[in-house]
């Protein structure tokens, strides 16, 4: 172990060398926690993700306040929950762009550029270009954002400074409305198509490098599509992988679990087609197969992340700067006989997350840490890094104490909430709840749900895979009543 006065000398000579670190924020949409070889996956081999996990600490319990991207991305642009960033849905915009951490880098004099699915407010064109002019590079992408555009595309083509707030896609209507996907890879409208991940991403990034200003330590915040649906976006060069092999799946992927789910949750949003998974996880049945689409995705942000370290290292900038890798949240893959999110479960909570970056940072190297950390975490992270002070609107905790000891605690437990019901019935309808995560409990209540199906009680030291709700236990009403009250002192307290 590295003694206190060393560690104090080596961050000492790194502040001298770069008293602002760059940062970059890398973000996949819909990725699983255990979706990493660096995580044991055995079937994903994700070599440029492990070396930011080589390279850094490994949070391997990290979590998102509400599972769905366009909250998620609020909450993780102002580490604030949903009850104070006030946006549940997909329509409704940040209200104070300058309240985000890129602004706030950028205020400090940070050179700050955004590309990718910006997620908030995702079809007005006024705020869009509100938010373009809140960074000076702005390569950000309405909607969904497309797998798939055309060489000559207003997006791929926009130089990200000069004329940032018109940098609209102009595809073809049919492609976009497909998100740049046909049958089989890119939609058939577009002239000469151009993958998102591996190859606009890439060429964004380098002119971002290229055109900053080299005076200002940069933040730059890559918002990657991938492994969001459509499932079959992939590279070409991907389409190929995995074929024939067995993908792992967790005990809880079963049509016996499945079935022991309230009807309530049985009907919610996209459960038919988890429950299909469920009855039929066969290595030629349709979970396998939309499982190795779903890596084929995650390989095309593993190759992203290369080019990136490779910019890095060819500029001299690896030691300067500061990744942080994430996600919006987590994704079922079969589990409970779900698909899709928006519940508390952990396949839909538990994503990656990991800091990476120069050596003085860290108490050392290629370390894992097991403290609950957040998405709200990421802002006064970043914030911390580059030594500004983090405001007290943010109610997350920045992470950097941890970077140097792993075992330090952060929290005991944590609030989730999820609002969004996006219709008011079944098939289209979201169940909506609230809850408690300790370190080995987890409480669930269904807020528009009465009786006791609408509440879930968890041991998760015991029962991992959440199969058994202890809710009616007699045995466990005393942690049942604890819960309860946790879930109160929480709802009263985030504001």
């Amino acid at each position: 172990m590295i003694r206190a006065p060393i560690v104090a000398l080596l961050l000492t000579a790194w502040a001298a060398h770069a008293a602002k670190p760059n940062i970059i924020v890398l973000l996949a949409d819909d990725m699983r926690w255990d979706a990493m070889s660096c995580a044991g996956n055995p079937a994903l081999q994700t070599p440029n993700i492990d070396r930011l996990a080589a390279e850094g600490t490994l949070f391997r319990n990290a979590f998102v306040t509400t599972s769905i991207c366009s909250v998620s991305r609020a909450s993780i642009l102002t580490g604030q929950y949903a009850r104070r960033h006030g946006i549940h849905d997909f329509k409704t915009p940040l209200a104070d762009l300058g309240a985000t951490y890129p602004a706030i880098l950028r205020k400090a004099g940070y050179w700050t550029g955004f590309m990718g699915k910006w997620g908030t407010a995702q079809n007005d064109r006024d705020y869009f270009r509100r938010c373009a002019e809140s960074f000076d590079f702005w390569a950000g992408d309405m909607g969904q954002t497309s797998y798939w555009h055309a060489r000559g595309c207003n997006y791929v083509t926009n130089d990200g400074t000069t004329n940032r707030a018109n940098f609209f896609c102009d595809c073809p209507q049919e492609a976009r409305a497909r998100e740049g996907t046909g049958d089989k890879g890119p939609h058939p409208a577009l002239k000469d198509p151009i993958h998102l991940e591996t190859q606009i991403f890439p060429a964004k990034i380098r002119t971002f490098l290229e055109g900053r200003d080299p005076a200002k330590p940069f933040c730059l915040s890559v918002s990657f599509k991938a492994p969001h649906g459509p499932w079959g976006g992939c590279a070409p060069e991907f389409a190929g992988a995995f074929a024939g092999a067995a993908m792992p799946s967790r005990p809880n992927v079963s049509r016996e679990d499945a079935l022991r789910q309230p009807d309530f949750l049985r009907a919610s949003l996209e459960s038919d087609r988890g429950l299909r998974f469920a009855e039929d996880p066969s290595p030629d049945g349709p979970l396998q197969d939309a499982q190795r689409q779903y890596y084929r995705l995650i390989l095309g942000v593993d190759r992203c992340i290369g080019e990136l370290l490779g910019e890095l290292q060819k500029r001299d900038l690896a030691r300067d700067t500061v990744i942080i890798f994430t996600s919006d949240n987590g994704h079922f893959l079969g589990e409970h006989g779900f698909f899709g999110k928006w519940l508390m479960h952990e396949e839909s909570i538990r994503v990656p997350l990991i800091v990476s970056g120069p050596a003085a940072l860290f108490g050392k190297h290629g370390q894992t840490c097991d403290e609950m950390a957040l998405n709200i975490d990421i802002a006064p992270t970043a914030l911390d890094l580059a030594a500004i002070p983090v405001p007290p609107s943010m109610q997350g905790r920045s992470l950097q104490p941890q970077l140097q000891q792993p075992a330090r605690p952060v929290r005991e437990s944590f609030f989730y909430e999820h609002l969004y019901e996006h219709a008011p019935a079944p098939p289209r309808h979201i169940e909506p709840c609230e809850g408690v995560r300790t370190r080995d409990w987890k409480y669930i209540s269904y807020i528009r749900q009465n009786g006791p199906a609408a509440e879930a009680l968890f041991d998760l030291k015991n029962d991992p895979f959440e199969t058994t709700n202890l809710v009616s236990d007699r045995f466990f009403k005393p942690r049942l009543i604890d819960m309860r009250q946790r879930i109160e002192m929480f709802r009263r307290s985030l504001k």
